[in-house]
């Protein structure tokens, strides 16, 4: 996703799903009267890199799918106490 052609179909879907993903964490992330509608879509676009790169990176090959959840959950939270 990070390379290659966006108008290509597969890559252009992958973008898709990345962007109304983002789209629902931003949304979450209003429901805090503390966040405001720019830091909400740039905490998801954050949210959505941590996801990307812990999905991807071939050091979490073979871990299971709850390890990396637990990762994600794990950066974001600590996003969050800063």
């Amino acid at each position: 996703m990070v390379f290659g052609n966006p108008e290509e179909p597969h890559h252009a879907e992958a973008l898709g799903i990345v962007a109304r993903t983002e789209e629902v964490i931003a949304d979450i992330l209003r429901r805090d009267d503390e966040v405001g509608e720019g830091d909400a879509a740039a905490l998801a676009h954050v949210v959505s890199a941590i996801m990307f790169l812990s999905m991807a990176a071939t050091i979490n090959k073979g871990r299971r799918v709850e390890e990396i959840v637990e990762d994600i959950r794990g950066q974001v939270s600590a996003l969050w106490r800063h």
